[in-house]
C-alpha cells in the first residue's frame, strides 16, 4: 500500500490531465511543441516537470476514481474497472505528469517511479 495516503478504505481522488483538443494538435504539428504554453507544459510533463503546467493553468479534471491509494489510482486508471471512473473529459490512462488531488487536497504528480508530492505553492493553486 501506498504510504502516502493515511486513510484506509477507499476514497474519491481527482485526476488532471494537460487536454491537447484538435486545434493545438493541428498547431503544434505545423509550428513544433514550442508553439504555445500549454504544448510546451505537456512536453515537460511528459518528463515529470510540472510546473509550468500548473503556474499556467493547462490541468483539467478530466475524472475521479473511486481507489484505496495512489497506487489503486493508478492500477484503476491504467486496467479499471471502468465502474470506478467518473470522466468529465476525454481521459489518457494515467501516466506521468499527471496529477492526482486526493479527498484531503493533497496532490501529486505521477512520476517515472511512484508518486511525488506538489510544492506547497502549488497544493494551494486552483486547477480548473
Amino acid at each position: 500500500m501506498s504510504t502516502l495516503i493515511a486513510k484506509s478504505g477507499p476514497q474519491i481522488f481527482s485526476v488532471y490531465q494537460i487536454v491537447i483538443d484538435n486545434d493545438l494538435s493541428n498547431l503544434i504539428n505545423k509550428e513544433g511543441w514550442d508553439c504555445h504554453v500549454k504544448a510546451l507544459a505537456y512536453k515537460e510533463a511528459m518528463f515529470g516537470n510540472v510546473v509550468i503546467g500548473m503556474k499556467h493553468d493547462c490541468y483539467t479534471k478530466v475524472a475521479e476514481i473511486v481507489a484505496d491509494d495512489l497506487d489503486h489510482v493508478f492500477e484503476v486508471g491504467n486496467i479499471g474497472p471502468e465502474d470506478r471512473i467518473t470522466r468529465f473529459e476525454k481521459m489518457n490512462s494515467i501516466s506521468v505528469g499527471n496529477i492526482i488531488e486526493d479527498e484531503n487536497g493533497s496532490r501529486f504528480a505521477v512520476a517515472d517511479v511512484g508518486f511525488t508530492p506538489l510544492a506547497p505553492s502549488l497544493q494551494q493553486k486552483e486547477i480548473a
